[in-house]
C-alpha cells in the first residue's frame, strides 16, 4: 500500500509538474501567474519532497474521489448510524475508508472566506491554488458575477493537463454534472450558478453575454481547450455521467421525454439542445 501511495504521487506530479511540459506545446498551459502563486508553489514543494522517496511502482490510473461536505461531524454521524443499523451502539465501528493505512485532515478555505464553498475548494484541488468562493477554474483576481474578469485569470486543471498529455479522462457526479464540484474540472466561470444561460440573467446584465454557461462549456470542452492553448490537440472528455439534464435542453415541451414528470423539462432559454450538439460532434 505504501508503494501504491508513492506511485499515486508520481502520477499526480507528472500531471501537475511544470517540468513535465518544458519545451513542449503544453508548456504554455500553466501560466507564470499560476506557477508563481504561493498556494501552487507550496503544493509543488510537497510533491517534490514526495518524489524523493524510494519507490518501485507507478500508479496506472488516478481517481480523485470527492465526498463533498464530508467533514468530521458528518463522518461521525454516518459511522454511528452504520453501527446502530447493525445492532451496535454505533461509535465503535468504522467506515470503509477509515480502515485505510493512511489518512489525513485537510484545511479547506477560500481566499475570501473562512467557510468555503465547493466551487473555490474544487478549483483548488484541480489547479493547485486557492481562489474565491463561488467561482470556477479561475484565480483569486476574478470578480464574482463579472464576466469580463474571467479572461486572463483562467487556471489550467489536472483534468485539462491529463487531456493534453493524451490520457483518458472522465467526470462523474451524484449531483448535477454542472454543479460546482464536477464543473470545476472543466469550466471557467465567474459564478458557479451559471449552469445554463437562463441562470445568467443576460437581459439585465448585457455584459454576461460574452460568457459561456457551464453546460455549454462541458459540451464545448475540447474546442475551448484547444483555443485556449496554442498547439494543443485533445480528444475531449471520454466519460461524463451525472444529473442536471434540464440545463442541456431548451425550455420547450417538445423536448420532454415520453415519461416526463413536469410540464417542461428543459431550462435553456436560447433554444439550444446541447444533447443533440454533443451527438453531432461525437
Amino acid at each position: 500500500m505504501n508503494m501504491l501511495k508513492q506511485g499515486l504521487s508520481v502520477v499526480i506530479a507528472s500531471i501537475l509538474s511544470s517540468a513535465t511540459y518544458a519545451g513542449s506545446a503544453t508548456a504554455a498551459t500553466t501560466t507564470d501567474t499560476q506557477l508563481n502563486n504561493a498556494w501552487y508553489k507550496d503544493g509543488q514543494a510537497t510533491i517534490t519532497e514526495k518524489l524523493q522517496q524510494s519507490r518501485s511502482t507507478r500508479a496506472k490510473n488516478v481517481i480523485l474521489f470527492v465526498g463533498d461536505g464530508m467533514g468530521i461531524s458528518t463522518l461521525t454521524a454516518a459511522r454511528i448510524l452504520k453501527g446502530q443499523l447493525a445492532g451496535n451502539s454505533g461509535e465503535e465501528g468504522y467506515l470503509s475508508f477509515e480502515t485505510f493505512p493512511y489518512s489525513a485532515l485537510v484545511k479547506t478555505y477560500n481566499v475570501d472566506a473562512q467557510t468555503p464553498d465547493s466551487a473555490g475548494t474544487m478549483t483548488a484541488m484541480m489547479s493547485g491554488l486557492k481562489s474565491d468562493a463561488g467561482v470556477l477554474g479561475v484565480d483569486e483576481d476574478v470578480v464574482r458575477g463579472t464576466c469580463a474578469s474571467v479572461k486572463g485569470n483562467e487556471v489550467v486543471t489536472a483534468l485539462e493537463l491529463a487531456e493534453i498529455k493524451g490520457l483518458s479522462t472522465g467526470v462523474l457526479s451524484t449531483a448535477r454534472i454542472t454543479h460546482a464540484t464536477p464543473a470545476a474540472t472543466y469550466a471557467k466561470s465567474a459564478d458557479r450558478n451559471w449552469e445554463d444561460i437562463s441562470d445568467m440573467d443576460i437581459d439585465n446584465n448585457a455584459e454576461r453575454a460574452d460568457c459561456e454557461d457551464i453546460a455549454s462549456q462541458l459540451v464545448n470542452f475540447e474546442k475551448n481547450l484547444e483555443q485556449r492553448y496554442t498547439g494543443v490537440d485533445v480528444d475531449g472528455i471520454d466519460v461524463v455521467m451525472g444529473g442536471g439534464r434540464r440545463h442541456f435542453l431548451p425550455k420547450d415541451a417538445a423536448f420532454n421525454r415520453v415519461d416526463a414528470v413536469s410540464a417542461i423539462e428543459g431550462d435553456r432559454t436560447d433554444g439550444r439542445d446541447l444533447t443533440a450538439e454533443w451527438s453531432a460532434m461525437y
